[in-house]
């Protein structure tokens, strides 16, 4: 089974405004893919950097799903990818069938990771730190 792991640290030390997201994805035990990298915007929150770092890992899910079904591994495609996440509010969010337009700068973002729970491409599960 595939599934991932994805997170954020925001903003921790003061010399740098930007956070930076993370994510680790396995298939049967195994470390396949893992990045880490300092995001591109700046997050005014740990919830706006934890959902930037869910749209980067929705989309290595994309990426992973096509490449796993070209290749014959003698699997089940999975319908979709778990991916675990220790910050509650922006599961919340994605999950809410409003946007209610306060946090503008991402909503780009947020209609990504909402296309993927809504096409059944990733699951989004809370997982404690």
């Amino acid at each position: 089974m595939l599934e991932g792991c994805s997170d954020a640290n925001w903003i921790s030390d003061s010399d740098e405004t930007k956070s930076t997201s993370g994510y680790v994805f396995t298939l049967g035990g195994g470390a396949v893919t893992s990045k880490s990298v300092r995001q591109t915007i700046i997050a005014r929150s740990t919830m706006e950097s934890e959902f930037i770092a869910l749209k980067m890992a929705g989309s290595e899910v994309e990426w992973l799903k096509n490449f796993l079904a070209n290749i014959s591994l003698g699997m089940k495609p999975t319908p979709y990818v778990s991916i675990h996440c220790d910050c509650q509010s922006p599961i919340v969010i994605a999950k809410n069938k409003t946007y209610n337009g306060n946090n503008r700068h991402i909503q780009l973002i947020h209609n990504l990771v909402k296309q993927l729970l809504k096409r059944g491409t990733i699951s989004i599960d809370y997982v404690k730190s």
